[in-house]
């Protein structure tokens, strides 16, 4: 009987020892780094486009007819170019009439000015009464009234067959079009645009412009001389210096919802590589801090307001919570919680829990 006993018991130890073998732990294999002393940026960046720095509508009287158009979208035009030709067949018509009441009220105010003189005469002789001297006159006045209003009418129409032709006011290049030959311009042609009566739009040549749309959460952080560098994306290995000297008060409509401002940045002639409409990035550095501990921001775990990381504490993986400061794209200042002689666990985080055993691979001291 008590054989058997031993027996039991000697098979129930064996069983105990065989399952805490084969469900032991195996410990967690991870890769750790040290907090350094390292330079931390904090930046905003922002996608955007390159516009022309000057961009001149070029307009015409609303109701006039475009009898020829001598441009086209994305051609280059030189200051006094003749864009657009106005039909002035109406205007040539009125003034052909107007001229002619011109000479016949010129000829009424001549004949008028004989018959007051005549009138006078006869008056001094006391062959003609002074109510007829005065309506003479009256008629006299009357005809001068004539003069002045065909005068003022052949001006004003003169004028407006003098903008029968349109010139470019700049030199640069037609981004936009709004009319074609035989068409009238009218108030609906450019609302888009914002001008009622424009046929063409020109963007000057020279120095470009960036405009990026900054998320209201960075907005703050940009003030106007804020330097940028730019990567446009046509030609990714340059890299452009720019110049903030705009930031917009009304937010940019988006379809999605996003509240954006725009900012307008100062490139400057872009070595010529620049092209109105290209896309790309505008990076804004906001602070910057020297020589901080500083960890890549990939290794810390942001659980509400509480930020922590794993450090290797006697072979185990130990939870520590830690303070941060200043945030760049990959790197983030360490305020409190770490010495540079901490490990802090950065590849094998994925299974680890506090106390769980840990093994170094290919650890970085």
């Amino acid at each position: 009987m008590l054989k058997t006993g031993l027996i039991i018991a000697a098979l129930l130890a064996g069983a105990v020892a065989a399952y805490g073998y084969f469900n032991r732990e195996e410990p967690e294999k991870v890769t750790v780094i040290k907090p350094s002393r390292l330079s931390v940026e904090e930046s905003v960046t922002a996608t955007g486009k390159v516009e022309a720095s000057r961009t001149v509508l070029v307009t015409a009287e609303p109701g006039a007819r475009i009898a020829a158009v001598h441009f086209r979208e994305q051609q280059y035009v030189r200051k006094g170019d003749l864009l657009a030709t106005i039909d002035d067949t109406e205007v040539v018509g009125q003034l052909s009439q107007h001229r002619a009441n011109l000479a016949l009220a010129e000829s009424n105010l001549a004949n008028a000015q004989v018959n007051v003189q005549r009138l006078r005469r006869l008056y001094e002789k006391g062959f003609a009464a002074r109510q007829d001297v005065e309506s003479a006159e009256r008629q006299v006045d009357v005809y001068r009234t004539q003069i002045a209003d065909r005068k003022a009418a052949i001006a004003m129409l003169e004028a407006k067959q003098s903008r029968t032709s349109i010139v470019s006011p700049i030199s640069g290049i037609v981004t936009r079009k709004f009319v074609e030959a035989g068409g009238v311009v009218l108030e609906s042609n450019t609302r888009v645009a914002g001008q009622a009566t424009a046929i063409a739009e020109l963007a000057e040549l020279g120095s470009t412009d960036f405009r990026a749309d900054v998320d209201q959460a960075d907005i703050a952080k940009l003030r106007i001389g804020q330097r940028a560098t730019l990567q446009i994306d046509a030609v990714p290995q340059r890299v452009f210096q720019a110049t903030a000297q705009e930031i917009a008060v009304a937010s940019t409509p988006d379809p999605t919802g996003r509240v954006r401002y725009g900012v307008t940045l100062s490139v400057g002639k872009g070595e010529g590589l620049l092209k109105v409409g290209m896309t790309g990035t505008a990076k804004f550095v906001v602070a910057t801090k020297d020589r901080v501990l500083a960890l890549p921001f990939s290794v810390i775990i942001q659980q509400g307001d509480e930020e922590t990381v794993y450090v290797v504490a006697d072979g185990k993986a130990a939870i520590r919570r830690i303070k941060t400061g200043l945030q760049g794209e990959d790197l983030v200042e360490v305020v409190s919680g770490l010495s540079p002689e901490d490990l802090v666990i950065d590849q094998g985080r994925a299974k680890l829990k506090n106390g769980r055993r840990v093994e170094l691979v290919d650890a970085k001291r």
